[in-house]
């Protein structure tokens, strides 16, 4: 990642959540709304758990917390929020924090952007 990243307004990959909508079988609840939701449900405690682990430089919480972000957001289609987690579960796993203050406050930055996007997506689906 750069420098200068920059949150665009486009945090959630469009085509992903076209591949979870072709998985939609008729009658069921809305596909994208259920794993969205489960999603928003809970991230925030992964979140904290990566922001927490930062705070106290501890590279396994770190290491654990960013691991399992990085697997449900690429699953809801947020691909940069999946590799600024994949980025952290590195840093924690070698044990090297050195930037991971910064990099935690890009992966929060665009977790909120993808909080907002995805929810209107799954208010769009409802």
């Amino acid at each position: 990642m750069t420098e200068g990243y920059e949150v665009s307004g486009n945090a959630l990959d469009r085509s992903v959540l076209a591949s979870l909508r072709e998985l939609q079988d008729d009658g069921d609840p809305d596909i994208v709304a259920e794993v969205g939701g489960l999603f928003l449900e809970h991230s925030p405690q992964k979140i904290a758990a990566i922001l927490k682990a930062v705070e106290n430089g501890d590279a396994k919480e770190l290491q654990t917390a960013a691991h399992s972000l990085k697997s449900s957001s690429a699953y809801v289609g947020a691909m940069r929020l999946s590799e600024l987690s994949r980025e952290l579960e590195i840093m924690g796993r070698s044990q090297v924090m050195d930037g991971a203050e910064e990099k935690a406050e890009k992966l929060n930055r665009e977790y909120k952007q993808v909080m907002m996007e995805l929810d209107a997506e799954i208010q769009r689906s409802n």
